[in-house]
């Protein structure tokens, strides 16, 4: 007689053995199989016909760990995009805080040689908030 949570527990063995190790894919992964054997049994067909069809459905093991592994590369990306431009931006206002702090002791910045300093350290400020912005924006699929 099939046992479906026995078959659960071998397919997800088989999912740990091709390296999908964190729970949340794996937990998800398996709610999926399941919703998908639950419309293969309305259709019709065996629970062990059904389940098979629901394995196949979601997917080789290999195959599912590759894909995980690319989101997570594309998530680092965004959040490596997103640190630059911070990082940027506190090395553009590094540059600008001197020359505010020269304006405030002399009462005129524009000329003086701090002036270059301020001009160079608003594009390097804008440059960053521009990078962190296109971290935070989603890419389309």
């Amino acid at each position: 007689m099939f046992d479906l949570e026995k078959s659960i527990a071998e397919w997800r063995k088989q999912m740990l053995a091709a390296g999908i190790k964190t729970p949340v894919p794996l937990e998800e992964l398996e709610i999926h199989l399941r919703e998908a054997m639950e419309q293969s049994v309305r259709a019709g067909f065996s629970d062990p016909v059904a389940f098979d069809i629901a394995a196949r459905q979601i997917g080789n093991p290999k195959v599912l760990k590759n894909e995980f592994k690319k989101s997570e590369r594309t998530f680092m990306k965004k959040i490596m995009i997103i640190l630059a431009g911070i990082f940027v931006m506190f090395i553009g206002t590094r540059l600008i805080l001197p020359a505010l702090a020269a304006y405030r002791d002399m009462g005129h910045v524009w000329n003086s040689p701090h002036l270059k300093y301020f001009l160079f350290g608003v594009a390097i400020v804008t440059a960053g908030v521009g990078t962190t912005i296109v971290g935070f924006k989603k890419r389309k699929a």
